[in-house]
């Protein structure tokens, strides 16, 4: 399979968002909320204050304890909600057990949602508002499926997700786009016979060398959004070395959807400044 270079379209957002920048009177802010020491989220943390850095965008990162309590985090979120400086915010997840995911995100302004997985974004969304945006996260599915030469109007698409949040604005999209999509949740029965047929595949699993070559056709488009960390590495939900000698493409794990969710948090980042 062709790989779909992440680091190179990520390295295209992230170039545009920095002329952005550079010609705007007004600074963009990132806030980032962390919570705990968890080496995968101080390491997308890292990531993104370095990439902020890159493109002009000021990034302050609160750091929070493991034990920290829910009142003192969404004081903080509030805080940082009435600061002008600020114009995204994201709570970097997975929280700790003690700390309701729904409720802390809840605490952000909408017009602060950097992610795009607010509840109130994600409804103006599925509602088609005006204005309304996708979470970024599927913004940059879309532009990694994107492969040229290859249309995707009229196509058809399986989403494997685990749940409605990433899995519903994700259909939606493709959908807008002109996909024939199908969404598909575990338990799965039989799940090779969508994803045969499909011309496209988006997987969101954290169920590493799930999708083998055996589940698809030749020349089928597969984004790869499972991280999963199996013997020190780093790897997909995509059994990737099934596939290297079928026809398609790809995106790696590392260096597909990761770098693509950074470049389009920082894009959104200078949207919401903007705005």
């Amino acid at each position: 399979m062709q790989k779909i270079d992440g680091r190179a379209l990520a390295n295209s957002i992230l170039s545009s968002v920095k002329t952005h920048c550079a010609a705007s009177s007004t600074r963009p802010g990132l806030a980032i909320v962390l919570v705990g020491d968890d080496p995968a989220s101080v390491t997308y943390v890292r990531l993104k204050e370095e990439a902020a850095a890159q493109v002009g965008i000021h990034a302050e990162v609160h750091r929070f304890p493991a034990t920290v309590d829910e009142a003192t985090v969404v004081q903080k979120i509030q805080a940082l909600n009435a600061n002008a400086a600020i114009s995204g915010m994201i709570v970097q997840l997975p929280l700790p057990n003690q700390l309701n995911a729904d409720t802390v995100v809840s605490a952000i302004d909408p017009a602060k949602d950097a992610d795009g997985f607010h509840k109130t974004n994600l409804e103006r969304y599925k509602q088609n508002v005006p204005g309304a945006l996708a979470p970024g996260l599927c913004e940059g599915v879309l532009a990694l499926a994107q492969v040229p030469g290859v249309p995707l109007d009229g196509k058809k698409a399986v989403v494997l997700a685990n749940g409605p949040i990433f899995a519903e604005p994700m259909a939606m999209l493709l959908t807008r786009a002109g996909l024939d999509v199908t969404l598909l949740y575990p338990p799965f029965r039989d799940f090779a016979q969508a994803t045969k047929d499909a011309d496209l595949i988006v997987i969101a699993l954290g169920k590493a060398g799930f999708l083998k070559a055996e589940h698809t056709k030749p020349d089928v488009i597969i984004v790869d959004v499972g991280f999963n960390r199996v013997d020190g590495k780093v790897v997909g939900d995509v059994d990737a070395a099934s596939m290297a000698n079928q026809p398609g493409w790809l995106t790696p794990v590392p260096g597909g959807v990761g770098p693509v969710t950074v470049a389009m948090l920082l894009e959104r980042t200078l949207r919401l400044a903007e705005n």
